[in-house]
């Protein structure tokens, strides 16, 4: 036992050793709050749940598969990166750009979105809602947006580390207990204002504020929204999913995703439910013979 301990990695501890600040804020956040229907205890057991489930599975992959990979892609690389605070800042800046595009790809392309939906999931905001993840990340390929950094030569174990920092960061915007900070914080940072504007479902939200630690990428590109006082922000997704089940929340959209698929038609319009929008739909004139018609035709 002593010996194995003296072989763990402190890059790898990183959440696990947060786990109790986790849930001293979520406990601190539900005092604060209660009361005022920023809770249902349903819906938080469900969020726990999900975050189980993504815990044991996500690791069994990354173990089996994805750190392969990784140490592969870092077998071939293009440089040799030594960590120094200046290539450190570099790969936190390379990470949040990798992590922007793997968000938006979420977003817009179903495949990803079939796993990611079940973040979304919930129509309320508080600190159990970033423990809502999914266990089909890993085989749904969320990996592949942080391979390139293998291949131009950072560590595996740091550009996990870093993917850690990032994500244990974001566990504290999801919440209703913090307003607005001040401008330059809010400019640079996603905060719990920008980050609750991302999860509305409200039409002004939508497929907005897709950073991890930094907006600075959505301002960039265009995909920035700020919360409106004017427009209270409606969480969750727009096909709501009528379950507190952690199993059913992982996997309807996936299991709708195929089913669209499977459904007779042109084989280009079967295929297109797995890297269309999620709200992509095929046209309705369709046919038997495999075609599709216009009104006109």
């Amino acid at each position: 036992m002593l010996e194995a301990l003296q072989h763990l990695d402190w890059r790898t501890l990183v959440l696990p050793a947060m786990v109790p600040i986790f849930i001293a804020v979520l406990l601190a956040e539900w005092i604060r709050l209660r009361g005022r229907g920023r809770f249902l205890l349903r819906d938080t057991a469900a969020s726990m749940g999900l975050g189980a489930l993504y815990m044991v599975f996500d690791t069994l992959v990354t173990v089996t598969l994805v750190a392969l990979l990784f140490n592969w892609a870092y077998q071939h690389r293009l440089f040799t990166v030594t960590m120094t605070p200046l290539t450190g800042a570099l790969l936190f800046v390379l990470l949040e750009f990798f992590y922007y595009w793997f968000h938006r790809a979420s977003h817009r392309i179903r495949w990803f979105w079939s796993a990611h939906v079940a973040h979304h999931s919930s129509r309320y905001m508080n600190f159990s809602t970033a423990m809502r993840q999914s266990a089909l990340y890993s085989l749904a390929g969320n990996w592949i947006f942080y391979i390139p950094l293998a291949f131009l030569g950072f560590e595996p174990v740091w550009v996990f580390f870093m993917l850690t920092v990032n994500l244990a960061y974001q566990y504290f915007i999801h919440t209703q207990w913090v307003g607005k900070l001040p401008r330059p914080i809010e400019f640079v940072f996603n905060t719990p204002s920008h980050h609750r504007a991302h999860h509305g479902r409200n039409p002004e939200y939508i497929d907005r504020n897709y950073g991890g630690i930094l907006i600075l990428y959505d301002r960039l590109f265009g995909t920035f929204v700020e919360e409106q006082e004017t427009v209270p922000v409606e969480y969750g997704i727009t096909r709501p999913v009528d379950s507190f089940n952690p199993i059913t929340l992982t996997v309807h959209e996936a299991r709708d995703m195929f089913r669209d698929a499977l459904r007779p038609g042109p084989l280009r319009h079967r295929l297109k439910h797995f890297w269309a929008p999620p709200e992509w739909q095929r046209p309705e004139q369709e046919t038997e013979d495999g075609f599709s018609r216009s009104p006109a035709d």
